[in-house]
């Protein structure tokens, strides 16, 4: 599958989907969602999740609103295009992503001014970092870890096996309620219809081996990586290179937090290590 195969136009408004006018543009959402309702939904008091100059995104009940607002409109609305028509296409492919409500654009004199992606909030669920921390202190042992991650895997290789890549895929954007279902999130990161090469695996193996790496010997992590990497590369070979792109990207990192601070939300499994080294 190719990009040029792919029809876009229906991913825009696929069946079970509508176009609509609103007053303050226009929207695509499921066929049974009026454009009052979604014009209530925009009113609506809300709780803030995230904000910051360019987005803000808010949670209204079983819904989540992620908006983009200020400047590179266009860029911006461009990602939520990216990230509609994603969520359509892995959820046809059988990949697991928020159930897909609405995506409206905002228009003021004809010029955009901002948009909207309203999809659902997984409610019960967290990121496969937190799961796996609370596994971790709970006791869980090794081969109940290891089938944790082979289930990951699988859900991982669902994606490329698609025909699409996310370009983001640490833990923090793999959601779970029962460590058996996965779902991807942060979907304006994901392309489609574009070939999988060995540069795009590499980076998401280094991705997801940094996530789990604090907390998690090689001894389950390997067979991990294997279940994700096909039989032209030499496994001997591609470790080592995961491993060395990890350690320059968790340097960047560190650089980065020691002129920027250190973030609130950082992956609780790195703290595994530092527990296990006091012990």
């Amino acid at each position: 599958m190719t990009n040029a195969t792919i029809d876009r136009k229906s991913l825009l408004c696929p069946e079970g989907f509508q176009e609509l006018r609103l007053p303050m543009g226009r929207a695509w959402a499921r066929q049974d969602v009026s454009a009052e309702q979604l014009t209530a939904i925009l009113s609506h008091d809300a709780e803030t999740l995230k904000e910051s100059s360019k987005s803000r995104v808010r949670r209204i009940g079983h819904w989540v609103l992620k908006e983009t607002r200020g400047g590179l409109r266009r860029r911006a609305a461009r990602r939520q295009h990216d990230a509609w028509m994603a969520s359509h296409f892995l959820r046809a492919h059988g990949v697991r992503v928020p159930e897909p409500l609405a995506l409206i654009e905002r228009k003021r004199l004809g010029v955009l001014t901002g948009s909207v992606h309203i999809f659902q909030y997984l409610g019960g669920c967290r990121n496969v970092e937190h799961y796996l921390s609370d596994f971790i202190h709970a006791g869980t042992q090794g081969d109940v870890l290891a089938a944790f991650l082979e289930r990951l895997a699988a859900s991982v290789n669902a994606i490329s096996a698609a025909g699409a890549y996310h370009s983001d895929l640490s833990g923090k954007n793999i959601f779970t309620k029962d460590g058996v279902r996965f779902y991807f999130i942060d979907l304006d990161a994901v392309e489609i219809g574009f070939e999988y090469t060995d540069e795009k695996r590499l980076k998401n193996h280094v991705q997801l081996y940094d996530s789990f790496c604090d907390a998690l010997s090689d001894t389950l992590l390997v067979p991990f990586i294997q279940a994700m990497t096909p039989s032209h590369l030499d496994l001997r070979v591609w470790m080592p290179t995961v491993r060395s792109a990890q350690e320059k990207r968790r340097a960047k990192v560190e650089a980065y937090w020691a002129r920027h601070g250190r973030p609130d939300n950082v992956n609780p499994l790195r703290s595994v290590r530092e527990l296990y080294t006091e012990e």
